[in-house]
């Protein structure tokens, strides 16, 4: 069998959705570490975000950042599937009937997203240096149409807090092109709890869908889908995600 590597959300995963404290999933990550099983984070966060959040949690190695629009190798080499730059102009030709409801991270001073966020100033300054994605906060009666920028080669998820608009290289697409450049075979597991994240479940080995009790609409997933859903949410039910996957009690 291959050895296992773990693809994991952040935000209500393997991060608490309010506090951001990961100390629930640290029995977990130190039962993976002993078994040199990588955790590679794939998040909504920018790469700017991440890298002091991975040495705090004492992860190495590549990310996946802004949902799956960058990709950080092991010697942090960063592919981008669009530029910011492109995306927010793209943003700006919408017709005014659209780009009125939606108040973007571009739009936003950084005190702005701090409030949003629960972040401080120096987080919500690395959340706002966006490389290729955009969030936003979507302020009209009905849902925003996931084909408004389509043409320009981007489409809509939604997130823990705000809607992003990104590339079509989303989470599963980044995962997948991450496992066929590396040097040895895996077998892949993936950890999330929310709806941008159920393409990567689908298309891991073996997923879990970690409990979220913030969502009010539960994820549609296929009949035979094969997930272990949690009961716990956020880090603890990472923990005893990992326990299930690892065939042993954890803690």
């Amino acid at each position: 069998m291959a050895h296992p590597i773990v693809f994991t959300d952040l935000d209500g995963t393997l991060l608490d959705h309010e506090t951001y404290d990961h100390s629930p999933a640290q029995p977990a990550l130190a039962a993976l570490a002993a078994r040199d099983i990588p955790v590679i984070p794939v998040t909504s966060k920018t790469s700017d975000e991440l890298r002091p959040l991975m040495a705090d949690i004492g992860l190495t190695g590549g990310f996946i950042a802004e949902n799956g629009a960058v990709i950080s190798d092991a010697d942090g080499r960063l592919d981008k599937a669009a530029d910011i730059v492109d995306i927010r102009a793209a943003i700006d030709r919408l017709p005014k009937s659209l780009r009125k409801n939606m108040h973007c991270f571009g739009d936003m001073a950084v005190a702005e997203i701090a409030g949003l966020t629960g972040l401080d100033m120096v987080s919500a300054q690395a959340a706002a240096a966006r490389a290729a994605s955009e969030p936003f906060i979507w302020r009209g009666d009905a849902p925003p149409p996931p084909d408004m920028l389509a043409g320009h080669g981007c489409g809509l998820t939604r997130g823990g807090r705000f809607y992003h608009i990104v590339p079509k290289r989303d989470k599963a697409a980044a995962m997948q092109a991450m496992m066929r450049d590396m040097t040895q075979a895996f077998e892949s597991w993936a950890l999330g709890d929310g709806p941008n994240d159920i393409a990567m479940l689908l298309a891991a080995d073996r997923a879990a869908l970690i409990a979220n009790p913030h969502l009010t609409v539960l994820p549609a997933l296929p009949p035979d889908h094969g997930l272990y859903k949690t009961r716990q949410a956020g880090p603890q039910g990472w923990c005893d995600a990992i326990a299930f996957f690892l065939g042993e009690e954890i803690g």
